[in-house]
């Protein structure tokens, strides 16, 4: 299993970020999320792809990606 970060700008591209990024808002109106368990068969254009069509919660920036899935 592993963990992929992925960035969502203020305008809603989401992108795959750097992997010593911190979870979270970042200075700019970008969020960093951090999605854990995330099968050794899934590309991070998959998990781009799930995050599209969920909803986070607020305050929250780290999922499982069963969660995505869900």
């Amino acid at each position: 299993m592993a963990s992929i970060m992925i960035k969502k700008a203020g305008e809603g591209l989401i992108t795959q970020a750097h992997r010593n990024a911190d979870v979270g808002p970042t200075s700019g109106s970008s969020v960093v999320y951090e999605i854990l368990n995330v099968p050794t068969d899934v590309t991070v254009d998959d998990v781009i792809a799930a995050f599209k069509t969920f909803k986070p919660s607020d305050k929250k920036y780290e999922y499982d990606f069963a969660e995505l899935k869900g």
